[in-house]
């Protein structure tokens, strides 16, 4: 059955319009960057004070299904359920809550799902007003929204099982959550000292060292594109900044391949961005395989015999890389910065004792992460088949 979206919509009604608070507690509201595609972040809520006037038609109910009126372009015309993630709350006035005619059997959670289709988003962009940085949809604009729907006994059947599969999603994540603080609890504990591995006959290994960095690696930077010839079947990878972005750990592939061996930073080094807003991203990697390297990129090549490179990745994580750059103005990381940076060493058996457990932890979070993105996967799969 496909109708019009206004022969539907029994009700569009906006929230509230209230001020931004500083406040940490009070009265919570559901604003437009709470709201996800089909499902609303809590993280961060803002707070009325408790005292203040509201409107009871603001109190969100369960199943209530808010249309995200005012964004960017990308991101107008958000659609989620609220499912009472918090025992109360309001919605304000860049949310509008939809209800529909009786008349026409519909189910909220089936609707949610309808609306965050890949059809569905781009058929409500089309129907976006404004700017790329300001865009609106409202209510009267949705009236040429096609909405196909099949019965509501058939509507139930396809929200219960993709409501399944979303509780599936949200498990794989809180379990993900849960292995992350775990590392990072015992990553505390290991470079603090208070947790210590004993050698095979369970002796205590010597007390950990503190050494400058600039003693224990090689320091290099890489070198301009246009240093360069680039083809399609190139043996090494050429890494700039953006391509840290698709890996978590390791970093064997780029777009870019040469033949050139100018400046090639061996396997197993540790490489992060030495200029730029990614600093404060954190965003460290080991080369698993040989690779050339942009200029914004710089390389920390281990002394292997003192330093295990597995321990220096997670020493250097751990320590932050905003906390070693100048960030008086554009971050950067420069030799001066690494050189007397002090880190605390224990011996090359006991760091590569270290390395192995929190390798151990990293291989648990790439499982479940590879359970969660397959789970997405099918979810999005079943959406294309079912919201033809």
């Amino acid at each position: 059955m496909v109708k019009k979206f206004s022969a539907l919509l029994k009700e569009g009604r906006l929230g509230g319009n209230y001020e931004n608070s500083e406040s940490n507690n009070g009265i919570p509201v559901i604003k437009m960057g709470n709201l996800g595609r089909g499902e609303i972040n809590i993280n961060k809520v803002q707070f009325l004070p408790e005292d203040i006037e509201y409107n009871k038609e603001d109190v969100l109910i369960k199943g209530d299904l808010l249309f995200n009126t005012r964004n960017t372009l990308e991101l107008v015309g958000k659609v989620s359920i609220w499912r009472e993630e918090l025992p109360f709350a309001l919605y304000n006035s860049n949310l509008m809550r939809m209800k529909f005619n009786n008349e026409i059997e519909t189910s909220n959670v089936f609707m949610n799902y309808y609306f965050n289709t890949k059809n569905s988003i781009n058929q409500l962009r089309r129907f976006a007003t404004g700017t790329t940085s300001v865009a609106a949809i409202y209510g009267k604009d949705l009236k040429g929204f096609n909405v196909a729907f099949p019965t509501l006994p058939e509507q139930q059947k396809i929200a219960s099982f993709l409501s399944a599969v979303d509780e599936k999603i949200q498990q794989l994540s809180r379990k993900k959550e849960l292995v992350e603080q775990y590392k990072k609890g015992v990553m505390q504990q290991l470079f603090s000292e208070k947790l210590r591995f004993k050698d095979e006959n369970e002796k205590e290994y010597p007390e950990w060292e503190k050494k400058k960095l600039g003693d224990l690696v090689k320091i290099k930077s890489g070198n301009s594109p246009s240093d360069y010839n680039f083809i399609d079947d190139g043996v090494n990878p050429f890494i700039k900044v953006e391509e840290l972005n698709n890996c978590s750990k390791y970093q064997n592939k780029s777009r870019f391949y040469s033949n050139n061996h100018k400046n090639l930073i061996e396997s197993f080094s540790v490489i992060f961005p030495k200029r730029g807003a990614a600093i404060l991203n954190n965003k460290v990697r080991i080369n698993d395989c040989p690779i050339l390297m942009d200029s914004n990129m710089m390389a920390l090549i281990p002394f292997r015999k003192v330093l295990d490179v597995e321990f220096l990745y997670s020493k250097i994580v751990m320590a932050e890389l905003y906390k070693i750059a100048d960030t008086s103005s554009i971050p950067q990381i420069n030799n001066k910065h690494i050189e007397p940076f002090v880190i605390s060493t224990p011996c090359l058996e006991e760091q590569q004792k270290i390395a192995n457990f929190l390798s151990g932890i990293d291989g648990k979070i790439e499982q479940v992460n590879g359970e969660l993105v397959k789970t997405q996967e099918f979810k999005k799969g079943l959406l294309q088949q079912m919201f033809v």
